[in-house]
């Protein structure tokens, strides 16, 4: 298992355009990170809202209420909380300076 110091997660439901728009932005930046900054080891992942629920979520992410996809949300190695972004749709430099901004 990987060591990651840092988890981004991108909460996602198939059948949503506005998440099929981001796969590839979440996989680009990704690999960005991975490659331009190792040592900050950010693990990427994503959550069904459809096969989970809205309830973990909700028990994660204090406040959220699940409103709708796409939503990303960052960890730290202990899977405490650290951000929330629901605002939907990130261009690739958004999506990055998002979490660059948030790992620690």
């Amino acid at each position: 298992m990987e060591d990651f110091k840092n988890r981004v997660v991108f909460f996602t439901q198939p059948g949503c355009p506005a998440c099929d728009a981001m796969k590839p932005i979440f996989a680009k930046v990704a690999g960005e990170i991975a490659e331009e900054y190792p040592e900050l080891r950010v693990g990427w992942g994503e959550f069904n809202v459809l096969d989970d629920n809205w309830e973990f979520l909700e028990s994660l992410v204090p406040g959220e209420s699940g409103n709708g996809t796409p939503e990303f949300a960052i960890f730290d190695e202990e899977c405490n909380f650290i951000s929330f972004n629901g605002e939907g749709i990130m261009s690739a430099t958004q999506m990055k300076d998002f979490v660059l901004k948030n790992v620690k």
